[in-house]
């Protein structure tokens, strides 16, 4: 009897599979310490973005270092950095590091830039099969709502689909290694609206602590320092489950713009977008009235949300446009994959045009009533017209204007009587010769009077002073010299 249930034990037991170091069970993890690897993303000579004040790779190590020392103030989870200097490791390595430590969840530290610098908001990328995606999207949400928190824009919870499955390398490396990883897009910092967020090392630095919140929240961590527990938000993957569409690869189905009023005193137009998109929920749009040569900052979608995957069917606006010319509108809608389709264009044009036209017109009828009286008046005779309206009130274009008396051409300026110009020029010429000769001779003048002055006065000296003396001095000054 005992052989016979040692063998059926031994049948059951050969039967069940033995269980494997994948992520597919995590009860597990109710009886160890969590394992979370934190991955900053690039290092090395992978740059990362490049094209503002600090490179990506920089950002990344400061956000990831500033989470890790975060979770070290929480009970039940083991912490590890795939680097922690400037170092260059291939997506491959990253992960056979992370499974290595038999990680939980591989969390690699992003900041983000798009290719015309407009996009702006936080996103994550997460796995696309079961059962990491489940994974991904409940650890997805908690990080999502952290960065709602903060005052960003939510850009989604993503999945993107390559020729290999998950487009992304590291979350496909990880995936092949039986662990689930996500990628953290925390913000645009191409982007003003965006930058702001991570213009300093301290707001680097908060981003990882409100990411180590996120890692908390999920596997229901208690922080032994303050005492927060989280204990009651521990999130259980729901595997199997899609979200989300796996990648939308095609643009909005429709994008439509109409007028909604237009006002004819001020300017004021506003418009109505009507757009669809089957497979995907819009989230920005925005406008051109230059007939798309140029286009405003996008802006979010009406009901737009990171929780769902409809939202409103249309958006409005309201602009002011000139109204003394016509104006070319066009408008764009984008979904969460950035993938956009533009409106028809609609012409704006106001009444007020109309008006300025007749204005341009009645005062060039105007100009050519004076013509036609000027005439008279210098030819000596009638003039002649064709066209010319029957009554003052009645609007007619003239379309050509004669004088009876001679062929020539009304001239548009009288010309200059040439005796004139002659007697001008001659008065500049003898005011250009005598001027000169007049100060010679004020100057001639004034040094005669002067020498006229200085005898007279030499002379009375010498009248007044006895010969012998005189003698005497000239000889007294000539010895001295």
């Amino acid at each position: 009897m005992k052989s016979k249930l040692f063998f059926f034990i031994l049948i059951i037991l050969l039967i069940i599979p033995a269980p494997t170091e994948s992520h597919a069970a995590m009860d597990d993890i109710t009886v160890r310490d969590v394992v979370v690897v934190i991955d900053p993303g690039h290092g090395g000579e992978n740059m990362g973005e490049e094209n503002t004040e600090m490179l990506e790779k920089e950002r990344n190590l400061i956000t990831a270092q500033a989470m890790a020392a975060e979770l070290s103030k929480y009970e039940g989870i083991q912490v590890y950095l795939t680097r922690n200097d400037d170092v260059d490791m291939s997506l491959k390595e990253r992960a056979e590091f992370a499974a290595g430590v038999k990680a939980d969840l591989l969390i690699s530290v992003h900041y983000n830039a798009s290719v015309d610098h407009e996009v702006f908001g936080a996103e994550i990328w997460i796995p696309s099969a079961p059962p990491f995606h489940g994974v991904g999207y409940g650890f997805g949400r908690c990080w999502t709502e952290q960065m709602g928190k903060m005052g960003l824009h939510l850009r989604g919870i993503k999945t993107r689909l390559g020729n290999k499955g998950d487009y992304y390398g590291i979350i496909r490396e990880a995936a092949a290694l039986g662990m689930p990883a996500v990628i953290l897009e925390h913000c645009h910092v191409d982007v003003e609206s965006d930058s702001v967020y991570a213009d300093t090392e301290e707001k680097m630095q908060a981003f990882g602590r409100e990411d180590a919140q996120a890692v908390a929240r999920y596997f229901g961590l208690k922080n032994s320092v303050t005492g927060e527990d989280h204990g009651s938000e521990k999130v259980t993957p729901a595997d199997g489950v899609m979200m989300y569409p796996l990648n939308d690869s095609t643009e909005p189905d429709e994008c439509i713009l109409n007028i909604v009023s237009k006002n004819e005193e001020t300017g004021e137009v506003t418009f109505r977008i009507d757009a669809a998109d089957n497979d995907e929920a819009l989230e920005y749009f925005d406008y051109s009235t230059d007939g798309g040569q140029s286009y405003t900052r996008l802006s979010v979608w009406p009901g737009y949300s990171v929780d769902k995957n409809e939202n409103e069917k249309s958006a409005s606006f309201t602009i002011m446009l000139p109204r003394e010319k016509d104006s070319t509108v066009t408008a764009r809608v984008y979904n969460r994959y950035d993938l956009k389709t533009e409106s028809e264009a609609v012409n704006i044009h106001f009444l007020y045009q109309d008006e300025l036209k007749k204005a341009e017109e009645a005062d060039e009828e105007q100009r050519k009533k004076a013509a036609l009286a000027w005439e008279a008046e210098h030819d000596g005779g009638e003039a002649a017209y064709i066209g010319f309206p029957a009554e003052e009130d009645e609007h007619v274009d003239i379309t050509a204007v004669y004088p009876v008396n001679t062929e020539e051409e009304m001239p548009q300026n009288p010309a200059p009587d040439r005796g004139w110009v002659i007697l001008c020029m001659v008065a500049a010429a003898a005011v250009a010769v005598l001027v000169p000769v007049m100060l010679i001779l004020l100057i001639a003048r004034t040094r005669f009077r002067r020498r006229q002055t200085k005898l007279a006065k030499a002379l009375e000296v010498s009248a007044e002073t006895p010969k012998s003396n005189v003698r005497h001095g000239k000889k007294k000054e000539y010895s001295e010299i």
